[in-house]
């Protein structure tokens, strides 16, 4: 599969984002130490987009180590916040999850804590911002983390798990995480759902035929 990168390699070496197979030469580079020459592509078409938003990855790496989720602690992906530098393990997944993945690398290294309040505010269920004790879906970063990867894809489509997931309400939620647009513009509206369809209140009961 090939991805379609909108930063070109050469252009995102001249910036320092990215290098493969290489010693970083400063604090803005992302290395790539592993992978088949796909992977690797999509690494590139990744990092790129986050260049492209002008979102400043910090030093790290990017590991894909086979699809054994033992090489990613029990997960399809992983981002190692703890580590220096931090790291993204990619066990198996699409461009979406390698983008959140890396979301959750920028997060923590560019957004101030003031801004978590503000961002947890527009989302549905969220309960903190990252409390081990909450479900994945109930913490404020994964949020975070989705909305960042969706304003990043090239072509926008509906993402699962945290919500609202409506055009309209992740475009402003991603400006509010980043403090910039996201790289599309939102992608198609679809109309809103009539919820009273499903409550049997928009149509007269059906009479019984007896």
């Amino acid at each position: 599969m090939a991805y379609r990168a909108s930063t070109s390699l050469a252009a995102v070496l001249a910036a320092g984002a990215l290098l493969t197979g290489s010693p970083a030469p400063d604090a803005s580079s992302v290395i790539v130490v592993s992978g088949t020459a796909v992977q690797q592509e999509m690494a590139e078409w990744a990092v790129g987009r986050f260049t492209e938003a002008g979102l400043q990855l910090p030093a790290a790496k990017i590991s894909f180590p086979g699809q054994d989720l033992s090489g990613c602690g029990g997960s399809p992906a992983r981002a190692y916040l703890d580590r220096e530098p931090v790291e993204v393990r990619m066990c198996w997944g699409s461009e979406m999850i390698l983008l959140h993945e890396l979301a959750h690398i920028w997060e923590a290294h560019a957004v101030p804590q003031d801004r978590h309040e503000p961002f947890m505010a527009m989302r549905d269920g969220v309960k903190s911002w990252a409390g081990l004790d909450d479900e994945w879906a109930e913490r404020g970063r994964e949020h975070a983390a989705n909305v960042i990867a969706w304003g990043l894809l090239e072509d926008p489509y509906p993402i699962s798990r945290t919500y609202p997931n409506d055009p309209d309400s992740l475009m402003e939620a991603f400006r509010v995480i980043t403090g910039t647009d996201p790289l599309h513009d939102g992608g198609p509206r679809m109309p809103a759902i009539d919820r009273t369809l499903f409550e049997g209140r928009a149509t007269p009961p059906v009479e019984s035929g007896r």
